[in-house]
């Protein structure tokens, strides 16, 4: 199963200011590989995992499609795709929980509806501890949380799963797991699509196929690592090179 925004231009315009945040952005994500998307503050990398997951602001005005397996998905279809097709790790993790109830009971719940992969599981491949799943979502740590909300996406085993920052606040040797994981979930078939700084995990790891740059909006360049070296944008070549 593959996701793709073909030709989407999002423009937020709440009646008090508005700005053209995606600018006919054409994005495909394949099955069994990792897309890395790239880029600094205000690039667009969060509007367009909102896009692919059907997030997108209620200000929002959308030029363009977003397809799932090459069919073109319409806003009502989202609520039977959102978390069963396709998975999504949120840029603040906390916000995929309920703040009254622990994590742990919140997982549980998603393993009796989706009765795809165990809590154990989801949790072992996500890297979230234990002891953690007695807690409150707002008792975790950052990078607690973000752990815990890719567990959640990964419970239920969806073809498609798009992680924003899924290691992010994360130390060097946990961050390396958390991407090994998603590595390996690729690899049994999945569409990933993930947003990220970490360029030096994903450049020296090996953990992106393709790695997409963005930038105000738009995508400047997408690639393999070696090829986005060799870019005559100096912008594209500078993301690159702080990796090394």
């Amino acid at each position: 199963m593959t996701a793709e925004l073909r030709s989407l231009t999002v423009r937020i315009d709440t009646g008090r200011w508005s700005e053209t945040v995606l600018d006919a952005v054409d994005l495909i994500v394949p099955r069994g590989r990792i897309t890395a998307v790239l880029g600094g503050p205000g690039a667009g990398k969060t509007m367009a995992a909102s896009a692919l997951t059907g997030q997108l602001p209620a200000a929002a005005q959308v030029q363009g499609q977003v397809l799932i397996n090459d069919e073109v998905v319409h806003d009502q279809q989202w609520p039977r795709l959102r978390g069963h097709i396709v998975g999504y790790v949120p840029q603040e993790g906390v916000t995929a929980f309920d703040s009254a109830e622990t994590v742990g009971a919140q997982l549980r719940k998603l393993e009796r509806h989706h009765r795809a992969w165990s809590v154990e599981r989801a949790c072992a491949a996500a890297h979230y501890p234990e002891y953690a799943l007695d807690l409150l979502p707002q008792q975790n740590s950052g990078g607690q949380i973000q752990r815990a909300a890719l567990a959640a996406a990964l419970l239920p085993a969806p073809p498609v799963l798009i992680a924003d920052g899924p290691a992010a606040s994360l130390d060097m040797e946990t961050a390396y797991h958390v991407w090994k994981s998603l590595r390996e979930y690729a690899d049994s078939g999945a569409a990933v699509l993930t947003i990220s700084n970490d360029v030096r995990m994903l450049t020296t790891g090996g953990f992106a196929d393709r790695m997409v740059i963005m930038h105000e909006g738009r995508i400047l360049a997408a690639g393999s690592t070696a090829e986005l070296s060799d870019s005559p944008d100096p912008y594209v070549r500078a993301i690159i090179e702080s990796g090394h």
